[in-house]
């Protein structure tokens, strides 16, 4: 864990939503009321390694809207 790094997650827009710590973790909340944590890594100011996948952060956050799963610091 890199101190002092923080993903700054945003919405598909690039609006920001929230932070992150380097290795901090997420909550990802599905519809049918089932979650999941996962990890997250950072990669530069607009990339993170979120579940072991590399994502542009808007990239995730589309997917995320586009399957309905909100997310939140966990």
């Amino acid at each position: 864990m890199s101190r002092g790094r923080k993903i700054c997650m945003t919405d598909s827009v690039g609006k920001a939503l929230f932070s992150v710590p380097d290795g901090g973790i997420i909550r990802m909340l599905y519809g049918n009321g089932e979650d999941y944590f996962a990890v997250c890594r950072y990669l530069d100011e607009t990339h993170a390694e979120i579940d072991g996948v590399k994502y542009a952060v808007r990239e995730f956050a589309q997917r995320m809207e586009q399957n309905r799963i909100s997310y939140a610091p966990a």
